[in-house]
């Protein structure tokens, strides 16, 4: 069957959510992020169309900075998968990033994923960061021991908490990438003055890191700059804050180390790990 890659318009979001809900066990984000990006300029959603103009396929291109572009949330209709289409989205993403001025083009697949690694090196990318998360439920009563507990940070505590993170492991073994949400790319200084002008940078003494609440129940690490005799105290110190602000869930992204996948596993987490590659375009 012959098929045509376009931009998606908002008549196609009809036809997408019914084979986008239920992708996971958990459903699917895309859904309710489809109407977001659709309004965003910064970004496109590429569709696989037919003959009659039905989308069949979707994914969502998006640039994080001047020149890196970002590719996720490649979803094909069931009764229409190994068709080519999301060889042809990704091809499309990237011709679109490179139009914008991108350099690089990332995405990134669970580790466990096979199907979706093998297709994306067939594609030309390669590995260039592996990283752990966890997912937690926060309890209420969670009191983090007191030299742990995390404060908000100065703008002037910026330049340090970059100089110890752009020199340590973390860095080096995320290739300097700052995870924003399930997106990377490279992280700058002004990250961290933006976080803390924004409230969200914070610090102990085992460390410093930027924390949001992208929904009123739910903390996420962003970025985090500690070491191995410290991980713990800082992990401590963010379930406490998340806690402290009456999150049930906290979210927990590091760089894949021997000691951060044995951290998380330490503070309760069931460490997963997800792999971004990257293609020079």
């Amino acid at each position: 069957m012959g098929f045509t890659v376009r931009l998606a318009r908002p008549d196609d979001v009809a036809h997408i959510v019914p084979w986008t809900t239920d992708t996971f066990e958990w459903g699917d984000y895309v859904p309710d992020r489809l109407p977001i990006w659709l309004d965003d300029d910064a970004s496109a959603v590429l569709v696989c169309s037919d003959e009659d103009d039905l989308p069949l396929a979707v994914s969502h291109a998006v640039m994080l900075s001047p020149n890196e572009g970002w590719i996720e949330a490649a979803r094909v209709h069931p009764d229409h998968r190994r068709a080519g289409m999301g060889v042809a989205m990704n091809r499309a993403g990237v011709e679109w990033a490179r139009d914008r001025g991108g350099r690089v083009m990332r995405l990134a697949t669970e580790a466990s994923n096979e199907a979706a690694r093998l297709q994306v090196t067939k594609l030309g990318y390669r590995k260039v960061s592996s990283w752990v998360y966890a997912s937690m439920k926060v309890d209420p009563g969670h009191r983090g021991h007191e030299r742990h507990r995390l404060r908000p940070a100065p703008g002037p505590d910026a330049e340090a908490a970059w100089l110890s993170w752009v020199g340590s492991d973390l860095a080096l073994g995320g290739r300097e990438l700052i995870a924003l949400g399930w997106q990377w790319r490279t992280a700058r200084p002004v990250d961290v003055v933006s976080a803390a002008s924004r409230g969200e940078f914070f610090q102990s003494p085992a460390g410093w890191v930027i924390a949001d609440m992208p929904q009123e129940d739910w903390l996420r690490s962003l970025w985090v700059a500690t070491g191995p005799d410290d991980i713990l105290g800082l992990l401590d110190g963010l379930i406490d804050l998340a806690a402290s602000r009456e999150a049930t869930e906290v979210t927990i992204k590091l760089p894949n180390l021997p000691w951060t996948a044995e951290a998380l596993t330490r503070v309760g987490g069931t460490p997963k790990e997800v792999l971004v590659y990257s293609l020079a375009i």
